[in-house]
């Protein structure tokens, strides 16, 4: 059987081992916050581009439709007739 002091000195290196595994788990953590933040900051970036992209295209067909072209007056058409019904809303909401 082993000595106490054997039992003491296998937990304290037990311990140690432990200790430092926790910190390294600590530091590999942060990088991956930090990482994971920058990827966010990143995709909302790319996010508000898109959006901004596809404000642009709208922009576009609504011009397209406006040179002429037969294919966007339908789309044309109906986003009119929702910006219509939107300022109608606002209208009967000033109203009252």
């Amino acid at each position: 059987m082993r000595s106490q002091y054997e039992m003491i000195a296998n937990l304290q290196a037990n311990i140690e081992r432990l200790l430092e595994r926790y910190e390294f788990l600590q530091k590999e953590n942060k990088i991956l916050s930090d990482q994971n933040f920058n990827l966010q900051q990143t995709n909302k970036g790319l996010e508000d581009e898109i959006s901004f992209y596809k404000e642009e295209l709208q922009v576009l067909k609504i011009a397209k439709t406006l040179g002429g072209s037969e294919n966007y007056k339908k789309d044309t058409k109906a986003k009119i007739d929702f910006l219509v019904s939107e300022i109608d809303k606002c209208i009967q909401e000033l109203n009252t």
